[in-house]
């Protein structure tokens, strides 16, 4: 093991050296909704894998994560190898043997493996497949920032060996006890790094920055960075509408084929999410282009270089329906649910913003950020409810709370701060 390789280690592991050194200061730590499920003891024998988008907090978790599997005392030592460091990628990329220079160096006994920026690795699914098959007394953590990378270079050679969950920034609910003004979360969204500084237009610019340069352009090699930037401005105009392909395509100047392998692209780097429409077996019901919706409004507002206050703002009710969709999603990553999330609309032009299809259970979420003197629902949702007749629904307006009964269901009225009541009932 080389002096530079050494040093790289040290430094990125300083409790090697100290033991009173943490692998966490948690003071200032926001705790998140997925770890109690990954602290859990069926998975001391496999990988957890962190994937997200860059900067979303993996690192942090999987070092909240160390910490506490150690004081738990269900593991004794950590090492931390960081493959975003060209001395980590080269030493890992000779193979599983340095495993050995491990504990011959630092004397390590049941430790705790976590390899952060995997998708970096030549072969990462062989070597973390390899080291399974070793048998060692080793709890294996790994992360990565791009879906693309992490899934293809791992999934095939860790299946049934791995638990997987996705970071994404904080969600509302994890904020709560923080007191962070909502306002601000649905202009600058929740990356970690945004929500704890005064200067967040800097952060989110940077953001948008590397990952145009490392995502994009660096780890991904997307030949055409320009075009992307654009195209995600345009979809950033386009928050909640049905995607047209040709006109993005026009407006690119660009192919279809491009387009679509772009916003692919988008998805499986956590830019982007497309859901696609409920179909319940009714004729009437439109079959064909998804609706795409940022996973972080400030990475939204970036790309529109629009950081005006949510008062001022002519599109605050695309905001809280952006920002409602989110909720979703990270309720249903950070609590392992098996949740499809849709949309409803007909050729009649009935419409519902948000079809959850949880099993053989059936909840639409409306979202009608405007102040309401009573209970007031839109004739596409009653049409839903008709047509469907869910046990429970929920329409999402900016300071009106009630509980209705609406075709033998319950409709609960809820704001913003609330909506994790609807889903904790999923």
């Amino acid at each position: 093991m080389n002096r530079d390789l050494l040093d790289v280690i040290h430094q990125s592991n300083p409790w090697l050296k100290d033991q009173d050194e943490l692998i966490l200061d948690d003071s200032n730590f926001i705790y998140r909704h997925n770890i109690d499920t990954l602290l859990l003891p069926d998975w001391d024998t496999i990988w957890t894998v962190l994937i997200g988008p860059r900067q979303s907090g993996k690192t942090t978790l999987g070092r909240y994560l160390c910490q506490a599997l150690i004081n738990q005392g269900r593991f004794r030592s950590t090492i931390y190898l960081n493959c975003d460091y060209f001395e980590i990628r080269n030493w890992l990329n000779q193979g599983p043997q340095f495993l050995d220079q491990v504990a011959d160096q630092f004397e390590l006994v049941k430790p705790i493996l976590f390899i952060d920026e995997a998708q970096r690795l030549e072969n990462p699914g062989l070597l973390l497949k390899t080291i399974v098959d070793l048998s060692k007394p080793i709890k294996l953590i790994t992360s990565g920032s791009s879906q693309l990378e992490i899934r293809a270079k791992i999934q095939e050679h860790l299946t049934g060996r791995q638990l997987e969950t996705i970071v994404l920034p904080f969600s509302q609910l994890e904020l709560k006890s923080s007191k962070i003004d909502l306002t601000q979360q649905l202009v600058f969204g929740s990356y970690p790094q945004v929500i704890k500084v005064q200067q967040k237009e800097i952060i989110l610019s940077q953001l948008f920055s590397n990952y145009i340069s490392k995502d994009i352009i660096e780890i991904l090699k997307v030949g055409k960075p320009d075009l992307m930037r654009n195209l995600i401005g345009l979809m950033a105009h386009s928050v909640g509408q049905l995607v047209n392909y040709q006109q993005l395509a026009v407006d690119c100047k660009s192919t279809i084929p491009t387009i679509q392998n772009y916003l692919s692209i988008l998805e499986q780097t956590y830019v982007l999410k497309a859901i696609k429409p409920f179909v319940g077996n009714k004729r009437t019901e439109i079959t064909a282009n998804p609706i795409y919706y940022f996973l972080d409004n400030g990475f939204r507002n970036q790309a529109l270089q629009n950081f005006a206050l949510f008062e001022n703002r002519s599109d605050a009710g695309f905001l809280a329906e952006n920002f409602v969709f989110q909720e979703i999603m990270k309720y249903k990553t950070q609590h392992f649910k098996n949740w499809d999330i849709h949309f409803w609309r007909t050729k009649s032009g009935a419409e519902v913003d948000f079809v959850i299809k949880a099993g053989q259970r059936i909840i639409p979420i409306e979202v009608k950020y405007q102040n309401m003197k009573g209970p007031k629902l839109t004739r596409g949702f009653r049409s839903f409810l008709k047509t469907y007749q869910p046990s429970l629904s929920a329409v999402i307006t900016k300071s009106f709370t009630t509980k209705v009964k609406e075709e033998n269901g319950t409709v609960m009225f809820l704001t913003l701060e609330e909506l994790g009541r609807i889903l904790d009932k999923i």
